[in-house]
């Protein structure tokens, strides 16, 4: 049986113990040690199992051990016992002193105790239950069993910052199962023997096995990132502390990209980015409308013209299909149009009216690394051919078709 030290403290960062068993681990590269006494938490309660290191030192081999380091990979559980996941072995009844990862630690303290919070708070507001929970290495994702509105999100997120700000005491108590029965708390799963009670004033009675800050002021912020409905409920993702930070410096950064980029200040970037995007369309409305035109006139142009090839170096693969469909209307022959570029290579499109295309294609993607397909008479796909090589290909098979080219 292991001593949990972090029910005792969840501050300690460092503490000194003695190995008590060491093995391979299901991973074969890496050993499962167990300790007398651990500060390490184990993988639990959707928290993420500790990492750090212990330093060996053992007077009876000579100082063999002396200031040597082992890295703790994680930290698991199996029934009474906790076992640290290290890259090496350790001798048993080596004396150790352990310590902790204590930024990864804090990370998951003041994320745990804001996901109380905000589950609560959830719970208290609309009745919701938290069905799942995960840590990950910047964000929390929580399940829950209803759908919650926009607004609603708003206004638990609003409250949940202003219990951090209020700085209030996060407290622990151990119940027998008897004295636990006359206690509303909030419970994942069903519990047998002990339970272990995490309280937060005005927001939360949990049943929890995990570490957690001692007043609420410690989580720093929560923010609430995204939400999706899921399984008839929402999925969230949120992050506290560090994680909250981090993430909101990054969106600083990015708005302050955005502000310089769109001339606009810092506050007024959302308009902008929508003027922007609106005025994008209408532009890009007025282009489809300029090339719809420019078809028109190219198939005109090309009437009675016979066999064409025409390169549509501003188009995309839509269009130029487009561009075909109206050329082999009126030129009386095979028409071609390839759209692209030497750098990102060339798509086409090619069709004749009431013609069979099917062997010439094949033979034009044999000779120009191409590959495509469709009706016999209008077939798609690309090359990967230069423009002089492709026009060569042409000339060769037919010196009498005509090459053209359409700039917008």
């Amino acid at each position: 049986m292991t001593e949990r030290l972090y029910y005792q403290d969840a501050y300690i960062k460092e503490f000194n113990a003695c190995v008590t068993g060491c093995g391979k681990d299901r991973n074969q590269d890496r050993y499962r040690i167990t300790l007398d006494r651990s500060a390490f938490y184990p993988e639990g309660g959707g928290q993420s199992g500790d990492r750090g290191v212990l330093v060996l030192h053992d007077k009876a081999s000579e100082n063999a051990f002396a200031a040597a380091q082992i890295r703790v990979l994680d930290t698991q559980e199996e029934g009474d016992d906790i076992y640290l996941i290290c890259a090496d072995a350790v001798p048993v009844g080596t004396s150790v002193r352990g310590i902790l990862d204590w930024e990864y630690r804090f990370d998951r303290m003041q994320n745990h105790s804001g996901e109380h919070i905000v589950s609560g708070l959830i719970h208290e507001r609309y009745g919701y239950h938290n069905v799942g929970f995960h840590m990950s290495q910047d964000r929390m994702t929580i399940d829950l069993d209803g759908e919650i509105p926009e607004d609603g999100l708003a206004e638990i997120e609003k409250r949940a910052n202003e219990i951090v700000w209020a700085n209030l005491p996060v407290m622990t108590a151990v119940y027998s199962r008897e004295e636990a029965e006359g206690i509303a708390y909030r419970s994942k799963k069903e519990l047998e023997g002990e339970i272990r009670v995490v309280t937060i004033p005005g927001a939360d009675v949990c049943a929890c096995c995990g570490t957690h800050v001692a007043h609420t002021g410690e989580i720093g912020v929560i923010k609430i990132l995204s939400h999706e409905r899921f399984k008839g409920g929402v999925r969230m993702e949120l992050a506290c502390g560090r994680w909250a930070y981090e993430f909101l410096a990054q969106v600083f950064c990015q708005n302050h990209e955005v502000s310089v980029h769109l001339s606009s200040r810092m506050m007024e970037t959302g308009n902008a980015a929508k003027r922007l995007v609106e005025e994008h369309s209408r532009l890009k409305g007025d282009l489809i409308g300029m090339r719809y035109q420019m078809i028109e006139r190219t198939a005109e142009e090309l009437e009675g013209a016979g066999n064409v090839v025409i390169f549509a170096p501003g188009m995309d693969a839509v269009m130029a299909q487009k561009l075909t469909a109206k050329v082999m209307e009126t030129c009386g022959g095979n028409a071609f149009a390839f759209a692209g570029s030497e750098e990102e290579g060339y798509k086409y499109a090619a069709g004749r009216k009431d013609g069979d295309l099917k062997n010439v294609i094949k033979e034009m993607n044999r000779a120009l690394d191409g590959r495509g397909g469709g009706k016999p008479f209008f077939l798609q796909g690309s090359v990967q051919a230069t423009r002089s090589r492709i026009e060569a290909y042409f000339l060769e098979a037919d010196p009498s078709i005509s090459i053209h080219e359409l700039r917008m």
